[in-house]
């Protein structure tokens, strides 16, 4: 499976920006404790058409998926995605569009 990445991650273009999943809250706690975390989908919209939308979004521990939403044609382009801290979580999103492919951004977590 191949997983897009933007070319420079601080500086994404338009058509990056239509596809990167993000957060706009710092992603902290301690082991154990449970977060619930928005995630949008695209800095900028993305299509939400029956044959060009935002399949699913994800939450990944390192390569191990965490959690997944899927997002129906027509859907908001943003998901609540609830997990467990674990220690030395990796946390990744992902988000898959029905034309172009996985997306993936690294996320950083504060952990106490």
């Amino acid at each position: 499976m191949d997983i897009e990445q933007p070319k420079e991650a601080d500086f994404l273009n338009d058509f990056e920006k239509k596809h990167m999943p993000f957060v706009e809250e710092e992603i902290k706690g301690k082991v154990g404790d449970e977060i619930e975390l928005k995630v949008k989908l695209g800095e900028m919209e993305h299509p939400t058409m029956s044959e060009h939308y935002i399949e699913w979004v994800a939450l990944y521990n390192g390569d191990d998926s965490v959690v997944k939403k899927n997002i129906k044609p027509g859907g908001e382009p943003e998901e609540v995605l609830t997990f467990t801290i674990t220690e030395e979580m990796k946390p990744r999103l992902r988000a898959k569009c029905s034309i172009h492919g996985i997306w993936e951004r690294e996320l950083d977590i504060k952990i106490k």
